[in-house]
């Protein structure tokens, strides 16, 4: 019996923690929960960073194929309208966020120490793989291959 209660107070808990809210270059808040149903692929990335902004045109690609989704999550701090400069500066066409205030501590993944790093999750929002540097199109097509 105390397996089951165990279960259960997990499941409750689980249902009751506060789902990590993002906000696009609108300003309108949006939840990792949104993506679900099929992969998502998290670039952290931030302006200052020349790696970062290379494989933007490859996460566009990504995107319009069509078998993971790509969100672009920035490492600094902006507002909306910075952002949205942003993405037309740099011809971002993927979602462009930011993450607020203490939703980062409640990721389904870390911070990432060095930039550009990706983090595949899978339809359910579980984090599947890491990848730490800039991608390339081999890089892409092995991850594209290995996602169901």
């Amino acid at each position: 019996m105390n397996a089951i209660h165990a279960m259960a107070l997990t499941a409750l808990l689980s249902a009751c923690t506060p789902q990590p809210e993002l906000t696009d270059d609108k300003g309108d808040t949006v939840s990792l929960q949104q993506f679900a149903g099929k992969p998502l692929l998290v670039n952290y990335f931030a302006q200052w960073c020349a790696p970062c902004l290379r494989e933007m045109p490859l996460l566009n690609a990504l995107q319009r194929e069509g078998r993971v989704q790509v969100l672009a999550l920035s490492f600094d701090s902006m507002s909306a309208p910075e952002l949205a400069e942003l993405a037309r500066r740099h011809d971002i066409q993927v979602p462009i966020m930011q993450a607020n205030g203490e939703a980062g501590a409640r990721l389904p993944f870390p911070r990432p120490s060095q930039l550009p790093t990706s983090y595949l999750l899978d339809a359910d929002g579980k984090l599947v793989q890491t990848l730490v540097g800039e991608l390339n199109q081999a890089r892409l097509a092995a991850l594209i291959q290995a996602t169901p």
